[in-house]
């Protein structure tokens, strides 16, 4: 027992002291992707995200002229000299503007519309888990606690990144709130080690199975982090209204079974039951503009071919500013 005692100490200090490296490693090694995030196998198919990704930021074009565009810049205040209620903004590239001007942005054409400051806490490769604790080293800005509005913006991805060991070790009371009705479990999972452990499980549960399980358990998880955020928001802002738009583009860079499987969740009714549960409103890019985001309304340079150019934003943002907010 002594032994064991000691072992577990050992690895529980190694992992407080170097949790940032063995995220890193697990997320994105070869080594790691074997073990913990092996490759979904649903009708002798494979899924990858990881590679995908990989050969998206090889082709990406960035260069000295448009790196900021791409996601360099710092843009979280937009229209600070107006005094209307402000907006905060939340998401991935999408929202953050990914190989666009500034000016071109769904967040500034959104602010110069309605006279709001709009404070946009996306960033490229996040979610709204990421754009939350953004919002939480951020949340002194001037008359946050009377935001109006919060708009989430979604894309078909985030359900993939909802898994990763990251979000889920970091933000896992607001993921699985459930432990918070456990005494026990609740002390054991403030030990690094205990929620290392807790958290490979919990990736283990949702992936393994077939495809119709996934789907399932995927969009569980996905409705529990939007409302259980949205909860967290609340606590912030308590007279905000939630919004949620998504493009029901799904990325056809991706392979076939991923894109089944993103397609199936984000076009399930997760999204009714979200707002039957709760006062969110969803919307869907084609509700808002009466048609999908095709290739024209996505950015050319970006071998990723889910980004909206300025096109997109200059067509969506003034009717939906006109349906829901003005």
């Amino acid at each position: 027992m002594l032994l064991l005692f000691i072992i577990l100490s050992i690895f529980n200090f190694f992992i407080d002291r170097n949790i940032n490296l063995i995220k890193d490693f697990l997320n994105g090694s070869n080594i790691g992707k074997n073990i913990f995030f092996k490759k979904n196998k649903f009708n002798n198919q494979y899924i990858s995200k990881y590679e995908i990704e990989e050969t998206t930021l090889k082709q990406l074009e960035f260069n000295k002229t448009n790196l900021l565009r791409f996601c360099g810049e710092k843009r979280i205040e937009f229209g600070t000299n107006y005094t209307k209620k402000p907006v905060i903004v939340l998401g991935c590239s999408y929202a953050y503007g990914h190989g666009l001007k500034r000016e071109q942005t769904f967040s500034y054409i959104l602010s110069e519309l309605t006279k709001r400051p709009v404070y946009n806490f996306a960033e490229c490769g996040s979610d709204i888990i990421k754009s939350y604790n953004v919002f939480r080293s951020q949340n002194n800005l001037p008359n946050i606690s009377d935001t109006e509005y919060i708009i989430y913006i979604y894309m078909h991805d985030h359900i993939n990144r909802y898994l990763s060991i990251d979000d889920l070790y970091t933000n896992y009371e607001l993921i699985f709130p459930q432990i918070n009705n456990k005494i026990i479990q609740k002390k054991l999972i403030e030990i690094p080690l205990f929620r290392f452990i807790y958290v490979l499980i919990q990736i283990h549960k949702i992936s393994r199975g077939n495809a119709d399980l996934y789907i399932q358990k995927s969009k569980i998880l996905l409705k529990n982090i939007i409302i259980n955020t949205y909860k967290a928001l609340k606590k912030e802002a308590p007279n905000a209204k939630m919004i949620i738009i998504y493009d029901q583009k799904i990325a056809d860079m991706y392979s076939p079974v991923k894109i089944m499987l993103d397609s199936e969740i984000q076009n399930s009714d997760v999204w009714d039951e979200i707002e039957k549960e709760t006062d969110i409103k969803v919307v869907r890019t084609k509700d808002i503009t009466g048609f999908l985001f095709d290739k024209d309304y996505k950015l050319k340079e970006d071998i990723a071919d889910w980004h909206p150019n300025e096109k997109a934003w200059k067509v969506l943002t003034p009717l939906f500013a006109k349906k829901y907010m003005i």
